[in-house]
């Protein structure tokens, strides 16, 4: 048997890893249909066991097989013959699909060609099995987004638990990966430069512990009844099971939740100058703190900001208009994204996604224009859920299009190389 060509050998391994990828992704894919769909409800992940929901047959193990199992049992239950949605079987392909094209994007791909850059760069630099840690973290993040637009298209609602996993996830990940680094200094010097999120100074890194430190606070006061949740009485103006009601006191629990924040702002503010105080007594020996602590803040950061900036748009709107704008699940969403991607994607995403919003409904009024019916309405998760992802998979055509609507954001400065 000739020996392989060099281009074969080159791609195996990347093929065998995509591969094991995308049945880990098709896998998630059939997790996140049981999130999107349990959780909204208030039903438990593991219990009852996956069955018809017409007349509750427990599906047998080759039934729940990702993806194979929908043709199996050729689209319909086996016992009632009610059919089943091929929305299962898609889900768990498209999860397969960007598992599979996330590693490729960022281990296969030249990093310095069109769709590289600094996360290809330092992926690739890293290793995969060495980078696992930030790897497992943005898979986390990309499960999460398509879960929670999947919850929130179906009910208007993005449960806590589908955000809070891959925040905590990406906090915890970023801090291990940064332990993980090359042996010699030349290669861990680099390491660090090439970092994927952007690393606060001291003074930034004391503001983003000291803001979280003080939304755990403000978290407890609430567990143990201190303070109340804001629209904590907003199921007792809905009707008909609707997950909208006629709110009259919108501006009211707004302010409660600028309360709530109040310990994040004051204990972020001392322990920025805590921190930019110890960093100028050391007399500029430790101008940037440690990477595990970088990396963590970094990630705090990210979390903050992302979340940040859709509950301010979420404050004034709703203090300007007096029903509530944009839902906690949208603040969360974004904090969970900042998390794992530092604070500059969710930004970017988040002055994206109203692009999304103005396509989709363009696109939905010219198709009710064809069929003669209107254009559907979907909450907002979904839009930013969409830009976080087209960000991160598809970043040099958003470039691009932000370089079309925006030239002069784009303009290379006079006198700078390149």
């Amino acid at each position: 048997m000739d020996a392989l060509p060099p281009a074969v050998l080159i791609a195996l391994p990347y093929a065998i890893n995509a591969l094991f990828l995308f049945a880990l992704g098709a896998c998630v894919g059939s997790f996140v249909n049981v999130v999107a769909i349990r959780l909204p409800s208030g039903m438990g992940l593991a219990q009852p066991p996956s069955r018809c929901p017409v007349c509750g047959r427990r599906l047998r193990w080759h039934e729940n097989i990702p993806v194979l199992g929908w043709f199996l049992v050729r689209g319909r239950c086996r016992s009632c013959g009610t059919r089943v949605s091929p929305a299962y079987a898609a889900v768990e392909l498209l999860m397969g699909a960007m598992f599979a094209g996330l590693y490729l994007l960022l281990f296969a791909v030249d990093p310095t060609g069109r769709w590289g850059g600094a996360w290809p760069q330092w992926f690739q630099s890293t290793g995969f099995m060495a980078s696992m840690p930030a790897f497992a973290a943005v898979c986390a993040l990309v499960a999460a987004l398509v879960a929670a637009t999947l919850s929130d298209l179906r009910t208007y609602l993005i449960p806590i638990q589908v955000t809070a996993w891959p925040t905590a996830i990406g906090c915890v990940a970023w801090s291990w990966q940064a332990t993980l680094g090359p042996s010699s200094a030349p290669a861990y010097a680099l390491w660090r430069e090439r970092w994927p999120l952007p690393l606060p100074d001291w003074t930034l890194a004391g503001l983003a512990i000291g803001a979280a430190a003080g939304l755990i606070i403000s978290n407890v006061l609430l567990r143990l009844g201190r303070i109340l949740p804001s629209f904590h009485d907003y199921h007792e103006y809905q009707k008909d099971d609707s997950p909208f009601a006629d709110y009259p006191h919108a501006r009211r629990e707004i302010w409660r939740e600028v309360r709530f924040v109040l310990p994040a702002a004051v204990a972020g503010a001392v322990g920025a100058a805590i921190a930019h105080w110890t960093a100028t007594r050391a007399g500029g020996t430790a101008p940037v703190p440690p990477l595990p602590v970088a990396a963590l803040a970094a990630s705090l950061l990210g979390y903050l900001i992302g979340a940040g900036l859709v509950w301010v748009v979420r404050v004034l709107g709703t203090l300007a208009k007096g029903v509530e704008a944009m839902g906690m699940g949208d603040v969360h969403l974004m904090g969970a994204a900042g998390a794992v991607l530092g604070w500059i994607d969710p930004t970017v995403a988040f002055f994206v996604a109203p692009f999304i919003g103005l396509g989709w409904i363009a696109i939905t009024a010219a198709a009710g224009r064809m069929r003669g019916g209107g254009r559907r309405e979907i909450p907002y998760g979904p839009h930013l859920a969409i830009a976080v992802l087209a960000v991160v998979l598809l970043r040099p055509a958003v470039t691009d299009a932000g370089r079309l609507l925006f030239p002069a954001w784009f303009e290379q400065p006079a006198g700078s190389a390149g």
